[in-house]
This record gives C-alpha cells, structure tokens and sequence, in this order.
C-alpha cells in the first residue's frame, strides 16, 4: 500500500482532493486508504490501514501550499460584475483560504425549509450558518481596547439563536480584568437595517464575516468551531450565493470563538 508522505508533489491535485474528501466525511481517517486514480477512498482486508492522523495530513498540506502557487476557487459571475461578491473574494483570496468554495443557490432559497437548503449545499443543517450585525445599545467609548465595541458581527447557525445575555456575558470577558466594565455597560440587540448596509456594505440575506466596510469585531458561535465535520456555510456578498470554508481558516481569520447560540 504507498504510504501518504510517499506520495509526490506532482500528486498534488489529488492530496487535495482527499483530504477535502476526508475532512467533509464521517468516516474515521485511519480506516481509509489512499485515493485511487479517481479520488475515491478504497479499502480491502488486505491492506494495513493509514496510519496518519489529521494533524500529520494538515502539515502536508501546508507543504504543498508553500511550495506551489494554488488557485483559489473562484465565485463566478451571475448577472454581471458585482462589487459585493468582489469584495468578498478579494479579502479571501488575499487571506489564502484555501478551503473556500462558493456556491451559486436558486433565488427561491430563502423560500425552502433547512433541509432542502442543506441538500443545494450538499451539507448538514448544523453546518448552515448566517451572519447578524449586533449592536451594543449601551455602549461608552471609554476603552481603546479593540474588543470594546459598539458593534459585532456574530456568526450564529441558523437552527440555533442568539442569547444576547450570553453575549453580553462573553463579550464583556473579552476584556482584561483591569479594563472590564459592568455588566450594565452591555445591552445587546440586532442592529438596524440602516447600520448593517452602511457598516458592512452588504445586504439582507448576503452578509459575509469577509470584505466588511468597516473594522468590526467577528464573533464565531462555539457551536460551530466544535461541528463534527469543521466546515461551514455563509453569506457569499450576495443573497443566492454562499462561501462554504473550514473552522481552522475561518479562526485563522481573527475570528473569535465566543459561546453564545442557543438551540431554537
């Protein structure tokens, strides 16, 4: 059976592709073998398993990162060049998420039910994630802290909700003891509709945590960074379409891990 760190840089392509395959699968990694000449996982009595955990798999693949130039995934165009979108690819691009992908949805999505979206998207429902602008009602602008601000956007999934006295709870913990204010200083809501256009430039329904107008603090749901496959779903810069990306790149972000959702 060859081994995984036999395999040579000119496999680069399919090292990609199996570890895309394994990482979005449930099956354990040391019961899989090698991708055979098509990229699907084979297994027989015969042969030993891989023995390779994901931490090894990861370092190979920042190997092959480094050593070649890879192409990101691109969105496409539908009707025409939209800035949004650009944005949005743009600060991907430059971050080398080389997890990303996009996908266009049919404009009847927010029509369909979590099940239905989550098979567009060939995905589970937890992994269906969306981004909401919240506002601190009461705040006071007396810490140049950069985690002391009015506004946050939280990336929550959408079978879960957000619990503004969690968040209030976890975002005032963000601050050192020295600096931490009262729990009166933080009073929680979903920002206006007026302040999420301005503030991240993006509207209803295609809100994304990259190409934002402004310097805002993002929150990730704690539910999210420990989903059982680490990979999830969100706002493309357009409402019909979707970035899909790993936890591990979305941290590498400046994401901050925060436990505020509660399941609906």
């Amino acid at each position: 059976m060859q081994s995984f760190e036999s395999w040579g840089f000119h496999d680069e392509a399919q090292v990609l592709k199996y570890y895309t395959y394994i990482t979005s699968t449930s099956a354990p990694i040391l019961s899989v073998s090698p991708p055979t000449a098509d990229c699907s996982p084979t297994t027989t009595s015969a042969e030993a398993p891989l023995t390779l955990d994901l931490a090894t798999l990861e370092k190979r693949i920042t190997e092959l990162e480094s050593k070649m130039l890879i192409e990101l995934e691109t969105p496409g165009r539908r009707g025409g060049n939209d800035e949004c979108v650009s944005r949005v690819y743009d600060e991907v691009k430059s971050l080398k998420q080389y997890s990303s992908l996009w996908t266009w949805v049919p404009k009847t999505y927010y029509k369909l039910s979590l099940p239905e979206r989550s098979k567009i998207l060939r995905t589970t429902v937890p992994q269906l994630c969306k981004s909401m602008l919240m506002e601190n009602k009461s705040f006071k602008d007396t810490n140049s802290n950069s985690q002391n601000s009015r506004f946050y956007l939280v990336v929550v999934q959408y079978c879960s909700s957000i619990d503004v006295k969690k968040l209030e709870g976890e975002v005032r913990g963000l601050l050192p003891v020295k600096d931490r204010l009262t729990s009166k200083d933080y009073t929680f809501s979903v920002a206006k509709e007026t302040d999420s256009d301005d503030l991240t430039g993006f509207k209803h329904n295609s809100v994304s945590p990259f190409g934002l107008c402004s310097k805002i603090p993002v929150i990730l749901d704690k539910s999210i960074a420990h989903l059982e496959t680490p990979f999830f779903w969100m706002g493309g810069g357009h409402p019909d379409l979707k970035l899909g990306m790993s936890v591990n790149d979305f941290l590498k972000a400046g994401g901050i891990v925060c436990d505020i959702g509660v399941d609906k």
